[in-house]
């Protein structure tokens, strides 16, 4: 089968990317359907909040997998054998195994006090959805099993394999709710996701036998510890980054009934346009550039960096314009004859207009955080993601409470656009090629064309 064989860094963007877009559709149209049998109410609130803490724990094992365990993993492969680095890798899959296996108990012992400390929902809220929360725990257990098995195969270059998988999840989440919904609410969303992780891992194992000839039984120690300590950068910096994630919709949770759902959909809807070009070309080209740093090619990062810079930047920069013009349009047609309250649906629009501006400083953000793993500059990547993360929490303790929820979109784009420009700069110092003043020319008239479009949208 085609999409079971190796890809070129070409044909990997262009076969993922459309994978991507069609399990991402299919990640949508599950979010639009929540809106269209349960509108914006505190129960819809509460599912995301539940949603995307899941998330952010599962993300927390997929950052050490690609700043860390995959660039150490090709090293290997490149400089010593292949057997070498599957050993290595197996070592962490167990590992993970055995984390996930002690945390989702641990998230069972005291749900309720746990959520009702990290939110402001009513305890009555939480004793509602109870059931909900301790249904989805299991997920992030099956989340970064499977994260870490798509990215092993990523590595080898079957890249549209991590987008089959969250077609496959989000094609089972959408099954079950529109089957379900009546008798299991947003259970049985989450009922979806847990059968499609466990098929996923089970279909993974067995392709990485059959393809990869791999042997599950071999281990590696001997780098665990200096894996970790050079990790435990990243999964600081991470840390802060998930914590800069979720203060938000902390705030949100203070606000009018539907405003963190409102919040969830206009991020969901400002993700779209980035589909093609965020991605899928961080992922695929992060393997390049582990192979480029490790072969010593310096020139060829400089003129990758370049390329990526200014023509992939430029295209979501007009796309993020255009997009922010026509938000109140795209809600009314996507939302209008749903459940949404006609107060959401003007949130949802205000929201979008102000959070799709940050997608070129969000994609040249992580593109060099990927550049500078390859590099394995972690004490880096964790040095620009405090000042970017830290700025941002600190700004939101200030002004999200006083100036709502418009403030939060605006507050998020100004650290990532001045992180933007200093990482630009750093890396001229490990890529002496880089053409760094020709880029940074270029952002500085973005962000300039970007406040007079935050300044029409107020």
């Amino acid at each position: 089968m085609a999409l079971l064989r190796t890809e070129s860094y070409k044909k990997g963007i262009i076969y993922s990317s459309a994978f991507n877009v069609g399990g991402k559709a299919l990640a949508f149209f599950q979010q639009w359907l929540i809106g269209y049998y349960f509108g914006t109410t505190s129960g819809t609130d509460i599912f995301f909040l539940t949603y995307n803490l899941v998330l952010y724990v599962s993300f927390f094992f997929l950052n050490m997998t690609t700043s860390v365990l995959i660039p150490e993993a090709i090293k290997l492969r490149n400089r010593e054998n292949d057997d070498k680095s599957k050993a290595f890798l197996n070592t962490f899959v167990y590992i993970y195994g055995a984390v996930g296996l002690i945390l989702v108990p641990l998230l069972n012992i005291d749900t309720a006090g746990l959520f009702s400390r990290i939110s402001s929902f009513s305890h009555q809220v939480i004793a509602d959805n109870l059931t909900l929360i301790r249904w989805a725990t299991p997920l992030v257990l099956l989340n970064a099993l499977t994260l870490l098995l798509t990215e092993i195969m990523a590595s080898y270059k079957y890249f549209t394999i991590p987008n089959i998988v969250n077609a496959i999840n989000s094609l089972l989440a959408v099954a079950f709710l529109c089957l379900f919904h009546n008798q299991l609410g947003f259970k049985a969303i989450v009922v979806g996701l847990l059968v499609g992780s466990t098929f996923n891992l089970i279909v993974l194992l067995a392709m990485m036998h059959r393809q990869l000839h791999w042997n599950f039984t071999a281990f590696a120690f001997a780098r665990i510890k200096s894996v970790l300590s050079s990790g435990l950068y990243s999964q600081l910096g991470y840390i802060v980054y998930l914590s800069a994630l979720f203060v938000p919709q902390y705030f949100f949770t203070n606000f009018s009934q539907g405003s963190l759902t409102a919040m969830n959909y206009a991020d969901k809807i400002a993700s779209i346009p980035g589909i093609f070009l965020i991605t899928q070309i961080t992922n695929v080209m992060a393997i390049k550039y582990n192979n480029l740093v490790s072969l010593g090619d310096s020139q060829e990062v400089a003129n990758v960096t370049r390329r990526l810079m200014i023509y992939v930047s430029g295209s979501l920069f007009i796309v993020a314009i255009i997009t922010s013009l026509c938000s109140p349009w795209i809600v009314n047609i996507l939302f209008g004859f749903t459940k949404f309250t006609p107060e959401a649906l003007t949130l949802t629009a205000n929201l979008l207009s102000l959070m799709i501006l940050i997608l070129p400083f969000s994609f040249a953000y992580n593109m060099l955080q990927k550049i500078f793993n390859s590099y394995k500059k972690q004490n880096l990547v964790l040095l620009i993601q405090t000042i970017n993360y830290g700025a941002a929490m600190l700004l939101y303790y200030i002004f999200i409470p006083r100036y709502g929820e418009l403030s939060f979109p605006i507050i998020r784009l100004i650290p990532y656009a001045a992180t933007t420009l200093i990482s630009i700069a750093l890396l001229k110092h490990y890529c002496r090629q880089l053409p760094s003043r020709l880029i940074v020319t270029i952002f500085l008239a973005i962000a300039a064309v970007t406040t007079l479009a935050i300044l029409h949208t107020l």
